[in-house]
């Protein structure tokens, strides 16, 4: 009389709805971990190859020709050029060292508001 209290046929299936919104979570944070980390890595990159070319001496005053290997390197990555701002000058006031300061605010996956990375690379300038 009491069997059908005992069927169990359902139990699978409520448990699987419990467990799946945990389990998208978990991969979609994990996803969006990584593009966070790749942002991260060719924002800091950028910046070293901007400072790279910067730190020629007849580079040093052109701050066009830095934004433009800067964005050799985010473009490839995949980057949106609207969401990356710089600190300008590079060339600082001491006339020896430039540095360059990336900034770029990325729109995570799930709406929780703007990530924002920073990238800041420093270098002597080479005088020839």
């Amino acid at each position: 009389m009491l069997n059908w209290l005992r069927c169990e046929h359902g139990q699978e299936l409520v448990e699987y709805a419990l467990v799946l919104p945990l389990l998208l979570a978990l991969l979609l944070g994990s996803a969006q971990l990584a593009l966070v980390i790749l942002a991260h890595n060719t924002i800091h990159h950028a910046a070293s190859e901007g400072t790279r070319f910067g730190s020629l001496s007849d580079n040093a005053n052109r701050p066009d020709s830095i934004i433009a290997v800067v964005y050799q390197v985010t473009d490839a990555a995949g980057l949106d050029r609207a969401d990356l701002t710089f600190a300008l000058p590079f060339k600082q006031a001491d006339n020896k060292t430039i540095r360059v300061q990336i900034d770029y605010s990325m729109v995570p996956v799930f709406p929780i508001g703007n990530i924002s990375l920073r990238a800041i690379s420093t270098r002597l300038i080479e005088l020839q």
